[in-house]
């Protein structure tokens, strides 16, 4: 019985923590799996997104906040569509901060 205890309050302890790091949405995964087909693993856009921003680029990384990418990933804007229905909000944000490193 005692031992039942201490698992469920490690199991308690678990749940108020939160989800460990290791678990949470890797951005740089869901960028190379969902994004660079078209905007390309180092942030450069391939044909197909023709218009859209070099991420890589100095200057759009500096007038370009992680707020803004999220709300094209989640909306869409111009030839591509939303991902609202595709990624959790978690996700979305966890590539957005990832598109924000891309130099």
């Amino acid at each position: 019985m005692k031992k039942l205890a201490l698992l469920l309050a490690a199991c308690a302890v678990i749940a108020l923590v939160g989800v460990p790091a290791a678990q949470a949405a890797d951005g740089k995964a869901l960028f190379e799996g969902k994004c660079a087909m078209c905007h390309g693993k180092d942030g450069v856009a391939k044909p197909m997104a023709k218009g859209s921003a070099n991420f890589n680029d100095a200057k759009w990384q500096g007038a370009t906040k992680a707020e803004a990418i999220v709300t094209v990933i989640t909306d869409g804007k111009g030839k591509m569509k939303g991902y609202k229905d595709k990624m959790s909000a978690e996700e979305i944000k966890a590539v957005a901060d990832y598109v924000k490193t891309i130099k």
